[in-house]
């Protein structure tokens, strides 16, 4: 039986490989009058070929140590508290790494690697007043990384892959992390010119494992499981339809909490697309897309939307669209339609002036309802000149909002919001009821958690965001926000922005700037208010710039004279390749930053200093050996929320030495807050003995 198998497919997949080529190369091929003639005589066939194979020696050390201390405020507040985490880990594994193709290279392709081992660690904690406490969990060890191909060139191909890894996230300031990544999934590809397809199926999990102490625990888990289908029917040359559909189920236990985010959607989209006119200048397009989520903050959503660009000439075109979107997020439901109107034109490829017009409606079940138009104008002009480069951009913008069904709530989902160190990052609205804000980032695919990402600081009726230094927010990140506000009464607001950019880029390296923005905001007042909302802004910012090959320079007058937290501005910056040859380079950078705020509302006076340092370090020693180090220094002194200090300093060293391959890695991070201190320290050894059995993975 064994022997008859073998035979049919000796003759049948020769067959198979040979027609999957014909019809890849006839997927490409411009069709003729004439039938292709396709040669199906069988090929020959390797049923296994390896190309490498390769065994490997190793031995891995590890050391951390971290120390986090934290003072007594207030004889009301928490004790004082010292804590010491040690951890020390051996590691010698055996690995194995190989690829090649199963049957045939045309067929199906591998590349696989594994690594077993034994581990000896320890673990000790000191906590003053609590004890100590140690630990040994020797362990065994296992990681995989398997990926196979299949058809690689034919009609339908396939891929699949499952790994185990481990590896560390690096975090600015704070300790790094342990993490133990499993993937696996597939995917099928139908490779056609007229209707290519695509089925991908993925299951991740991720721990990440962190320091603990009494207060704080960073550790994570992560687990995903998706599911996605895309397909484009390209049913002319002029037009195409584009289809999506996703599936993902999401659970998440942030930071060691018992907080556990769990999240189901489908999300279906399909965009039609139609060319037409002059070589298919003219564009229309149609979007559609629906989301069902079910969990925590979960949000549905429905839309279509079709687009019109026309082309009118080289220099002059139009645009059209509608929008119909409708929304479910914490129980409540919004239905937007809204229309907008361009016209762009371009003049002797210098002055691109653009005017938008566009009007919304916006109704929400048993809330308030809103109506909103404007128009937008900019005129953006670059030209050469004997000098250098001029350059001006002047955009002014007009708002009417009115909001009705007064003493009811409004809804806004994924407002983008900035963080940059100390502004507040401020909501749009007022009121905004504190504990409906949910903070994720852009891709909204991580939930960021009050009190350790986040804090919420109340401006009058205006409410702000903070950044906490030691959660995953990082300084000048994005973020989207959904949340509730009060609507006390029924209100309107009229805006009128005008925002200015000129500059001249001389050829010598200087570019003097200035960029301005004025707002004048009209709100209609209601007895229930306590502050004046009315969000004025006037924003001057001057500044010089200079650049040479090696490095630059900069320095900026910056004056915001808001009705919500006015403050007045110098920043400096520089940057420079301090040395560079063909074995190192030295990269320094550094800012500057001197703020004074006037107070206002329930906020006081006070002034704040910002000093960040960096600098890069590469040194080649020689062909197979290479140094790298990094170092990073955040000075923060604030005269109402105290004195931050940051240091951060990484080196890596790797070495091969004929087989061997030799890397050491140190790490070390401190951060003293105003009431707390935290020091760690990282050192990270890796030894492997390479051990060719078949080719080798390096020449």
């Amino acid at each position: 039986m064994a022997h008859a198998t073998m035979r049919w497919l000796s003759a049948t997949l020769p067959l198979l490989a040979a027609a999957g080529l014909a019809r890849a190369d006839d997927a490409n091929e411009t069709p003729t009058s004439q039938p292709a003639i396709v040669d199906a005589r069988p090929r020959n066939l390797r049923f296994m070929s390896i190309d490498e194979l390769s065994a490997d020696l190793g031995l891995d050390v590890d050391f951390n140590r971290r120390h986090v201390r934290t003072e007594k405020t207030s004889w009301l507040g928490p004790p004082a508290y010292r804590q010491r985490n040690e951890a020390r880990v051996f590691q010698e594994t055996l690995g194995l790494n190989s690829n090649g193709s199963l049957i045939d290279e045309r067929v199906l392709k591998y590349d696989a690697m594994a690594r077993f081992g034994l581990s000896q660690e320890r673990y000790q904690e000191d906590t003053p007043g609590l004890g100590g406490d140690e630990t040994n969990p020797h362990g065994q060890i296992l990681e995989y990384d398997l990926r196979l191909q299949a058809l690689p060139v034919g009609k339908i191909s396939a891929n699949a892959f499952a790994s185990k890894l481990e590896d560390r996230l690096t975090r600015p300031f704070l300790p790094s992390m342990d993490r133990v990544r499993e993937r696996y999934g597939g995917q099928v590809l139908y490779n056609d010119a007229k209707l290519p397809m695509s089925l991908t199926f993925e299951h991740l999990y991720d721990d990440l494992d962190g320091s603990r102490s009494f207060f704080y625990d960073d550790s994570q888990q992560r687990a995903e499981d998706s599911l996605r289908y895309e397909a484009t029917w390209q049913a002319t040359t002029n037009h195409s339809m584009k289809f999506n559909y996703e599936y993902m189920d999401r659970d998440e236990q942030y930071s060691g909490t018992r907080d556990h985010f769990s999240n189901r959607h489908n999300y279906l989209s399909l965009l039609d697309t139609i060319q037409f006119g002059d070589q298919g200048r003219n564009r229309l397009e149609t979007l559609a897309r629906y989301e069902d989520e079910k969990g925590d903050w979960a949000r549905d959503v429905a839309e279509f939307a079709p687009r019109l660009h026309l082309q009118h000439t080289d220099d002059l075109f139009t645009t059209y669209g509608v929008q119909w979107l409708k929304e479910n997020f914490q129980q409540l439901q919004s239905k937007t339609a809204r229309a907008d109107v361009g016209v762009t034109h371009i003049l002797s490829n210098a002055l691109t002036s653009s005017l938008n017009l566009y009007g919304l409606t916006q109704d929400v079940d048993e809330n308030a309802d809103s109506k909103e138009w404007g128009a937008l104008s900019n005129f953006a002009f670059s030209k050469d000149n004997d000098l250098g480069r001029f350059s001006t951009n002047l955009a002014y913008n007009h708002t009417n909002y009115s909001s009705n069904d007064g003493d009811r709530e409004g809804i806004v989902t994924g407002e983008s919001v900035t963080f940059t160190d100390p502004l507040p990052a401020l909501l749009s609205h007022n009121d905004a009821l504190p504990w409906t804000i949910v903070v994720t980032d852009v891709a909204r695919s991580r939930v960021f958690l009050f009190g350790r990402d986040y804090t919420i600081v109340p401006i009058g009726r205006t409410v702000s965001l903070q950044r906490v230094f030691t959660g995953q927010i990082l300084n000048r990140q994005t973020v989207l926000v959904s949340y509730v506000y009060r609507v006390f009464n029924n209100f309107a607001v009229r805006r009128d922005r005008v925002d200015l950019r000129i500059q001249e880029d001389f050829k010598g390296g200087w570019t003097p700037y200035y960029a301005g923005s004025i707002q004048e905001e009209d709100v209609s007042r209601s007895t229930f208010q306590l502050y004046n909302t009315d969000r004025d802004v006037n924003r001057h910012r001057i500044g010089m710039t200079y650049k040479q090959k090696r490095w630059s320079t900069g320095v900026e007058y910056e004056y915001n004279d808001d009705n919500i937290d006015p403050y007045q501005a110098v920043h400096v910056n520089a940057d420079a390749v301090l040395m560079e040859d063909a074995k190192q380079q030295i990269n320094a950078r550094g800012t500057v930053s001197q703020f004074d705020f006037d107070g206002q509302h329930d906020l006081d006076p006070r002034d704040t200093v910002l000093l960040d340092l960096g600098m890069n370090y590469r040194y080649l020693l020689g062909r197979n050996i290479e140094a790298n180090a990094n170092a990073a220094y955040r000075y923060e002194d604030d005269s109402l929320f105290g004195r931050t200090n940051g240091v951060d300093l990484r080196g890596n060293l790797a070495w091969r030495i004929g087989l061997f391959t030799v890397s050491l890695e140190l790490e070390y991070e401190t951060l003293h807050l105003p009431n707390s201190e935290d020091d760690s320290f990282g050192v990270w050894i890796r030894v492997r003995r390479e051990i060719p059995i078949i080719g080798s993975a390096r020449s």
